[in-house]
């Protein structure tokens, strides 16, 4: 599986190159990209681990965070066209 983490900082909490050092000490890392961090695993427990870390991590910092997790293979869902196909009505025309 793979999880993503979103982080959220308002100018209250400590700076971001902070919690970048913080993070990299418990083997996290920012990633460049629509998210912050981004790591798998493969059972509970390594879930439960890196979510602890992060967690240890991100302690009386003030930042939010969000977690987002897809499977390895997500399921495929057939693409709907936009904008959808308007109904046909062909006018007749009088010549026929």
């Amino acid at each position: 599986m793979h999880s993503y983490i979103d982080l959220y900082f308002t100018p209250e909490n400590i700076s971001p190159l902070d919690i970048s050092k913080r993070l990299h000490r418990v083997g996290l890392s920012f990633i460049i990209g629509p998210h912050d961090i981004a790591f798998e695993w493969k059972t509970e427990e390594e879930f439960h681990e890196r979510l602890s870390k992060l967690m240890a991590a991100l302690k009386g910092t003030g930042v939010f965070f969000r977690v987002e997790t897809i499977p390895e293979d997500p399921p495929f869902i057939d693409p709907i066209p936009w904008p959808p196909t308007a109904p046909r009505t062909d006018p007749v025309h009088p010549a026929y």
